[in-house]
């Protein structure tokens, strides 16, 4: 009887110990991340060069990565690292489900930059964080983004920088897809810069609105640049094969659409 008990026991013991695991984490995460931004990066911020504060942003990201390894038992493989662009600016397409995609792309390329609200801007600390960061401040509410998409992919040809988008504007749960924003098929429109998709499991491994992680691999695999000159809706379609799909056969699942997810919304690229 003992020894039929101990196998279940032993599943009982690991499940809950990765469930204190998934707790330790995530209490210091979410603790010393603040505390990391407002005693160290916004300091550093205010210093001529951007170079420190970089500095510091990776040391974070690197005592992430490793808590991760020695705690929660979840590593990172990343695939296809030579299909990202190393002498000029692109755009970086990403599937998002957690909040480690950032983190793994910032890690990968520290000069990527991101679009982000103008109200964030206004926030004394966070404005001189972000613009050290170069990134790029947009005002959705005027339609501001729609009109700027020359003048940021410009910008990013010129600084020969890296830009992340999340296409589906938000987190989304694993197995549930959104309407992608059309906003990454404007920004290459009219300007030759690449467009890299990248796909992902993260959502496996850290779940939406759960404190508990999973252990694992995570796996982060960016794909060969779109080809140019494709009309929108096939621009979108491989868009969404690489963004979308192929994340969903890394977790080995098939997602289901939202009602009318056919069709692209908003031509606005949208903040990350």
């Amino acid at each position: 009887m003992q020894e039929t008990l101990r196998p279940t026991l032993e599943i009982t013991e690991h499940y809950y110990m990765s469930h204190i695991r998934s707790l330790i984490f995530n209490i210091i995460f979410w603790i010393m991340g603040p505390l990391w931004v407002v005693m160290v990066l916004v300091p550093l911020s205010f210093m001529p060069s951007p170079v420190p504060m970089r500095r510091a942003i990776m040391m974070w990201f690197d005592a992430v990565f490793f808590l991760l390894d020695i705690i929660s038992g979840i590593t990172v493989e990343e695939r296809g690292i030579e299909n990202l662009p190393t002498d000029k600016g692109f755009i970086l397409c990403c599937k998002h489900m957690s909040n480690l995609e950032a983190l793994i792309a910032y890690r990968r390329m520290p000069n990527l930059t991101a679009l982000a609200k103008a109200e964030l801007f206004r926030v004394f600390g966070f404005k001189q964080v972000l613009e050290k960061m170069e990134v790029i401040s947009i005002n959705r509410g005027k339609g501001e983004a729609k009109d700027k998409t020359p003048e940021i992919a410009q910008f990013l040809l010129a600084q020969k920088i890296p830009l992340l988008l999340f296409v589906e504007g938000t987190r989304i749960p694993v197995g549930k897809r959104k309407r992608l924003k059309s906003g990454v098929f404007y920004l290459q429109k009219d300007v030759d810069i690449p467009v890299i998709c990248a796909s992902t499991n993260t959502g496996v491994h850290w779940l939406k609105g759960s404190p508990f992680n999973r252990p694992g691999t995570i796996v982060m695999e960016y794909h060969p640049a779109i080809e140019g000159g494709l009309g929108k809706e096939d621009f979108m379609d491989r868009v969404k094969e690489n963004v979308v799909i192929h994340s969903e056969k890394l977790m080995g699942i098939e997602g289901r659409d939202d009602e009318g997810e056919a069709r692209s919304e908003s031509r606005s690229p949208g903040p990350v």
